[in-house]
């Protein structure tokens, strides 16, 4: 891949992980779509008039997921806005029934590891008798 491609290439992926998976968000831990493994491919090229065409598959983390059009509005604006020239962006869906955490990049995987070592999930034991906590009896 010559280097202007490479640059090009960058420039989307970089512009990609500005979108922020909305569930990451939901539980406090914000990560990027391409640190997240959303992005399964991207082509990029480059017209004779000097536009841009760009081809993304994008996954979700679970079928039925109902982001993919703020995926789609966000992937577009992140790319309006990052790459020059930017012409067409087609935009196809994978199947999200093959998403794991090993998609993810490594530096969301230590990420996602680090946080998982602060989270503390609270745990209230019963008394199966009264069934009231154990602390209150």
């Amino acid at each position: 891949m010559a280097t202007e491609q490479q640059d090009l290439v960058a420039q989307v992926l970089e512009a990609c992980n500005e979108v922020q998976d909305p569930c990451s968000l939901g539980v406090g831990q914000p990560m990027g779509i391409v640190d997240m493994g959303l992005v399964e491919s991207v082509d990029v090229r480059s017209a004779a008039d000097g536009r841009v065409t760009v081809d993304l598959t994008l996954t979700t983390t679970a079928p039925g997921c109902m982001y993919s059009p703020y995926f789609e509005q966000s992937v577009r604006r992140e790319l309006a806005g990052k790459v020059s020239d930017l012409g067409d962006v087609a935009i196809t869906w994978g199947d999200s029934t093959e998403w794991d955490e090993s998609r993810m990049t490594p530096a969301g995987r230590a990420r996602l590891v680090a946080n998982r070592k602060y989270v503390a999930i609270p745990v209230e034991i019963a008394d199966v008798r009264s069934g009231r906590p154990a602390a209150a009896r």
